[in-house]
């Protein structure tokens, strides 16, 4: 279901304090951990890194491509593109993966989830990260972490997923080599950027951007290659895990409560299904 090219990035973590002097490096997990049931844990900030080692790799990872190409409601035709279903799904950084109604899984459950990272772990086993978008906590990131001040300090924090470590991600909207967030690799064509904390924070107090273009993630959801393929592969009265590609303020919305953004794009999954029913 991934083709070979996606064993041309590897993938690794490196986190950093805030006084930039201590950092560590983690491997990656096969399974998702427990999730920590301390009530205030202490958020380490981290970003993800893909070092190149094969750059006739023109690709990450893409299942198999859907025969006919991309299909989008005529509602949201120039918002959201449907990338298949099931088998045949294309699964890249900056999709989101929209659960079936029969997914059980306590987290992924009536959830949406923005892949932002797809690699290789210390074994060479391929691995992908996602964050679930609309399930908020009750806590702000500044309640979470004395270290982010100011205006952002008030943005919601919500659940990204079972894995991290008790980690804590932030996705925006303001990078690139002209943005004002100093993060500069969009996650695939998403529109999003992923971490520049301190310039963010600078930022929003500025007025240079508004802290509605940050959003905090606690942990995320880690899959195998396997994990995956079982995932889309399971398909009960026609329903299965989709893929999509949505606006970047859909996936930095925060005022989702849970399950709000999955009923949203399952409603256009739904129209998608009626316009490929034969007339």
């Amino acid at each position: 279901m991934i083709s070979q090219s996606s064993r041309g990035v590897l993938f690794s973590l490196l986190s950093v304090s805030w006084n930039g002097l201590f950092s560590f490096g983690s491997s990656f997990s096969h399974r998702p951990s427990s999730p920590s049931r301390r009530a205030h844990p202490q958020f380490i900030f981290s970003d993800e890194h893909f070092f190149p080692i094969d750059k006739s790799s023109d690709s990450l990872i893409r299942m198999r491509m859907i025969s006919d190409g991309d299909l989008s409601t005529k509602e949201d035709s120039s918002k959201i593109r449907y990338l298949g279903s099931g088998d045949d799904a294309i699964i890249r950084p900056g999709v989101v993966l929209v659960a079936p109604v029969h997914e059980y899984d306590h987290f992924l459950m009536r959830s949406a989830v923005f892949i932002h990272a797809i690699g290789l772990d210390d074994q060479d086993n391929v691995i992908i990260r996602g964050v679930v978008i609309d399930h908020p906590t009750a806590f702000t990131i500044g309640e979470m972490s004395p270290n982010v001040m100011g205006k952002l300090s008030d943005n919601l924090l919500f659940r990204g997923g079972y894995d991290g470590s008790d980690s804590a991600m932030m996705l925006h909207s303001a990078g690139g080599p002209n943005g004002p967030i100093k993060s500069d690799t969009m996650i695939g064509t998403s529109g999003i950027f992923e971490g520049g904390i301190v310039s963010a924070m600078e930022s929003v107090d500025a007025g240079v951007i508004e802290p509605d273009r940050c959003k905090f993630f606690f942990n995320y959801m880690q899959f195998t290659q396997k994990e995956l393929d079982n995932m889309f592969g399971g398909v009960e009265d026609g329903d299965a895990w989709v893929s999509l590609e949505i606006p970047a303020d859909y996936v930095l919305n925060s005022d989702y409560e849970r399950g709000q953004l999955w009923s949203k794009l399952r409603n256009v999954i739904r129209d998608i299904r009626i316009c490929e029913e034969p007339s």
